[in-house]
């Protein structure tokens, strides 16, 4: 006998089922956040955020627009610690477009419960592949709904550290060409960017480990990590501080307007340095490079040119204003120390001193620091955590003496000690520039020491700046697109004042010669020429700038 339930029933049970199924989604969602917050509570010793630039950003996404956020990328934590603080913070549930290279099948399922976003393969096959075309409209239009339902989106515009190639991630381009494709075609009228820069004291060797290993993570490979990672920090001081910082949010409506109005010529680097090298041409131009270092995927390759060109320079634009803001660790100054300075080692009352004079330097530039306190209890906080990568000699009563270990100890310490490239990556540029100058005057065999006062002309200095900024990629410099090359070139020239390697001194001679009778004052120990010596210095023809050489000759 068979047996019928009737329409109205089963209208209920589906009903039932859905809402079963909710709170079923709901429970595991609950159990998942109570256990992530034990584990972050377990890992770190606090994740710092401006109440300031949280209630920008809450504002921001009060104004009707959707968010997305472009953020740094460190470890596979950041897309688990950003959206559990912004959730905590009332922003909202954020979609994390994750790479599916980095997961297996199963962690991509668990991921994909909880909000995030993966590429199908698919989407990277060639332009008239008909599965490609399929995966990339279904892409668009998930993008498409995201941003008119209005939730956050999380996308992470750089390659993780010791990635091979370039530092400007292709898959976040992709994502964001989903995204500015919505906004051309007014899916949404307009979309709100918010760069993001997350920083760790030090990342957790066994997510770092697992990371950057050549297989993908599995979901108990990634299960065993969290665990080796609670039993290394269980009853011990070494808890990790984060600080996340979160810059201005601006209109991917307006960027786009503005971007087009100013656009200008664009050279392969070919024509821009053929004719130097051959000598057909002293002038550097100042054009963009055609030429970009990073690769280009299926999604993006899908836009129009201008519309690539368009995401290329957004990508640099964010990327230059996260790094920016990014906050420079405790770690990274006393790894910069110990692998640059002191790699024989260093007693601690040396250290404090250098310490504290660096953390000047980086405040003095412009950039901010991740820590407060006292300085001795700092670095007993920063060698607490490196004490895997270093060795603690007791050799004179009441001092240390810290050696950094040979071996993976350095390779981590210079992994640290990169993020304070960007501080210090336009002095890098000008003392290259100095150098490539005076490779020609100084004997190949003789010493590079300086024996007297060198002059090098304001020409001279920008054309090997302008050779150095075409030869570098765009994503190492850090060059936002609407930023004017010879602007850097005098950037970069201020910066060499400032550190008292260059003093600038107007010539009476013609445009590129010098009075060599002339000497600039003589400059005490440890003397900076202030900025405004600098700006008084006109930026035409015959400006001279004295090459000094070093203090107490």
């Amino acid at each position: 006998m068979q047996c019928t339930v009737p329409r109205k029933w089963r209208g209920k049970q589906r009903y039932a089922w859905l809402q079963e199924g909710r709170n079923r989604a709901e429970t595991e969602y609950q159990l998942f956040s109570w256990a992530l917050l034990r584990f972050l509570n377990c890992l770190f010793l606090n994740v710092q955020l401006h109440k300031g630039q949280m209630k920008m950003v809450q504002k921001a996404a009060q104004a009707g627009s959707p968010l997305v956020l472009l953020s740094t990328h460190k470890t596979l934590l950041d897309g688990i610690l950003l959206p559990f603080m912004l959730l905590s913070q009332g922003l909202g549930v954020l979609r994390v477009a994750w790479d599916s290279r980095a997961c297996s099948p199963a962690l991509r399922v668990l991921l994909r419960k909880l909000g995030g976003l993966f590429l199908p393969p698919e989407a990277n096959l060639s332009l008239d592949s008909s599965e490609g075309l399929l995966a990339r409209a279904v892409v668009q239009a998930v993008i498409e709904q995201l941003l008119v339902s209005g939730q956050p989106l999380l996308i992470f515009l750089e390659e993780p550290p010791e990635s091979p190639g370039p530092r400007l991630s292709a898959l976040g381009q992709a994502w964001l060409g989903f995204v500015v494709q919505a906004v051309q075609v007014g899916i949404v009228p307009d979309a709100l960017l918010v760069p993001v820069a997350v920083t760790y004291d030090l990342v957790p060797d066994a997510l770092c480990d697992i990371y950057h290993a050549s297989a993908p993570l599995g979901l108990w490979t990634g299960a065993l990590a969290v665990l080796r990672s609670l039993w290394s920090h269980w009853g011990c001081s070494r808890l990790i501080c984060s600080r996340v910082h979160l810059a201005q949010p601006f209109s991917l409506q307006e960027y786009i307007v503005s971007a087009r109005s100013c656009w200008g010529s664009r050279q392969t680097l070919e024509q821009l340095l053929q004719p130097i090298v051959l000598g057909q041409c002293t002038a550097v131009p100042d054009t963009e490079k055609e030429q970009e270092w990073t690769p280009v995927t299926g999604p993006l390759l899908a836009l129009k040119e201008e519309d690539q060109l368009l995401v290329r320079r957004l990508s640099c634009h964010v990327l230059s204003a996260s790094v920016g803001s990014a906050a420079v660790m405790s770690t990274a100054i006393m790894a910069t120390l110990l692998l640059f300075k002191h790699q024989k080692g260093v007693f601690l009352s040396q250290l404090l001193g250098e310490f504290s004079w660096l953390t000047e330097e980086i405040l003095l530039r412009g950039f901010d620091v991740g820590f407060s306190g006292q300085l001795r209890s700092l670095l007993k906080h920063s060698l607490s955590l490196l004490r895997a990568h270093v060795a603690l000699l007791r050799i004179r009563q009441g001092d240390l003496l810290v050696v950094p270990r040979p071996g993976p100890g350095l390779t981590q310490l210079a992994r640290l000690s990169a993020e304070l490239l960007p501080v210090f990556l336009s002095e890098a540029v000008g003392a290259c520039a100095v150098r490539g100058l005076l490779a020609g005057r100084v004997p190949p065999q003789g010493p590079w020491e300086l024996q007297g006062i060198l002059l090098l002309s304001q020409n001279e200095l920008y054309r090997q700046i302008l050779l150095l900024m075409h030869l570098l990629p765009q994503d190492l410099l850090l060059l936002k697109p609407c930023q004017s090359s010879y602007c850097y070139c005098q950037e970069v020239l201020d910066r060499l004042i400032q550190c008292g390697l260059l003093v600038a001194e107007e010539s009476r001679a013609t445009q590129n010669s010098c009075s060599t009778s002339s000497r600039p004052p003589p400059r005490k120990k440890g003397s900076l020429v202030s900025p405004s010596q600098s700006a008084q210095a006109p930026g035409g023809r015959g400006v001279c700038w004295w090459l000094l050489p070093p203090a107490g000759q």
